[in-house]
């Protein structure tokens, strides 16, 4: 890259790009993190995870910027505890969820609120599996219930049923409002525009970065526009042909430390 380790911010994606569910972080990711840190290097998260999810690594994973969450909702700072920005969905975005689950019933439905609760309006095997993985807690309730804003719905079910919902979204009249693709489990409402390269960019002005001195990484399709965003896009070798085709290059899997990696090959770049 040839610059100064001190002018770059690294943002990775957290599920399968700096970890699983089911192994947590790869040893040498966190070993390269520190190292890049103690450079340095500036290194955050951008991902579809909540507050409270994204806190239970923070025992092991030191984040010296804030944070992008919620899919590019909220962007948090977690060492002072503060929201530096943050974005709600509109009112039309009820009526869309009442019109989806009129035609969708069985689809796993949660809401996730500017309070940092989750509340629960649909339960199936695929939420069981989202709460159990992130230690979530959640309020089972209808969707009149819910009186906070909403930052994002997600709609959890086998990938088949997920594809026939983004396909019915795509006929709802509603222009402020959009979906993505999270998982191949995982399907997300979210207001216009909101994505975590939009959130890039509003983290960028926030802590004075250039957007040419970023390198995001990450492996799904809501990763798209935060790699189209960045000045170098990486992605693990586990992510789908379709993102390897927009990023610069491709690094070893997740459970592989792809994200250390990346940050070796930096490292070695500007010594």
């Amino acid at each position: 890259m040839n610059k100064n380790i001190k002018d770059i911010l690294v943002v990775s994606d957290l599920d399968n790009t700096l970890l699983t569910a089911e192994k947590g972080i790869p040893e040498y990711n966190l070993e390269m993190i520190k190292k890049f840190q103690e450079l340095g290097g500036n290194f955050t998260v951008a991902t579809g995870r909540s507050i409270e999810s994204i806190s239970r690594y923070l025992n092991q994973l030191q984040l010296s910027v804030p944070a992008i969450t919620y899919n590019g909702g909220v962007i948090y700072d977690f060492n002072s505890k503060i929201y530096l920005m943050k974005k709600t969905l509109p009112e039309s975005a009820k009526k869309a969820l009442e019109l989806i689950r009129e035609k969708f019933p069985d689809v796993g439905t949660e809401v996730m609120c500017d309070n940092n609760r989750l509340y629960m309006i649909r339960e199936n095997a695929y939420t069981f599996k989202h709460v159990d993985d992130e230690k979530l807690s959640y309020i089972s309730c209808d969707i009149s219930s819910i009186k906070n804003n909403w930052i994002k719905v997600l709609f959890a079910d086998k990938n088949s049923r997920l594809l026939e919902l983004q396909e019915f979204c795509k006929t709802l009249p509603f222009d402020d409002i959009e979906f993505v693709m999270s998982n191949t489990i995982y399907f997300e409402m979210l207001p216009k525009n909101i994505t975590k390269g939009t959130a890039l960019m509003a983290l960028c002005d926030i802590i004075n970065v250039d957007i040419s001195d970023t390198v995001a990484i990450g492996d799904y399709y809501n990763d798209i526009d935060l790699l189209k965003t960045a000045g170098l896009s990486v992605c693990v070798d586990n992510a789908p042909q379709d993102i390897k085709n927009i990023c610069h290059a491709i690094v070893p899997k997740c459970t592989d430390g792809g994200v250390g990696h990346l940050l070796a090959q930096i490292i070695k770049s500007c010594s």
